[in-house]
C-alpha cells in the first residue's frame, strides 16, 4: 500500500515537473539596444582630450644633494667588549 502511494506521489511529481519544463522553453526575444545599456557602446558627446605636447619650462629646481654621515671606522662601539685572549675550540 505505502509503495503504491510513494509511486503515484512520484510519477506525478514527474509529469508535472516535465509538463512545466515544455512551457518554460520558449524563445526569449532580445529587446531593442538603447544607448547607454550594458554592452553597448557609449556615445562620445564632447571631443577627447589630449595632453600638450610641450612639457612646461618654469619647473621647480633640482633638490639639493643629501649629504649622509658615514660610520666611524677605526673606532670601536661604547660598551662593546672584545675578547680575543681565549682560543675558539671547533665544535663549541
Amino acid at each position: 500500500m505505502k509503495c503504491s502511494i510513494l509511486t503515484v506521489i512520484v510519477l506525478s511529481a514527474l509529469a508535472l515537473g516535465a509538463a512545466q519544463a515544455q512551457e518554460l522553453q520558449t524563445v526569449p526575444v532580445a529587446p531593442a539596444p538603447t544607448p547607454g545599456a550594458p554592452g553597448t557602446p557609449t556615445p562620445t558627446l564632447y571631443p577627447q582630450v589630449t595632453p600638450p605636447a610641450v612639457p612646461k619650462t618654469n619647473g621647480s629646481p633640482p633638490l639639493v644633494p643629501i649629504v649622509l654621515p658615514t660610520p666611524p671606522k677605526d673606532q670601536t662601539v661604547p660598551g662593546l667588549q672584545q675578547n680575543d685572549s681565549k682560543p675558539k675550540t671547533p665544535g663549541g
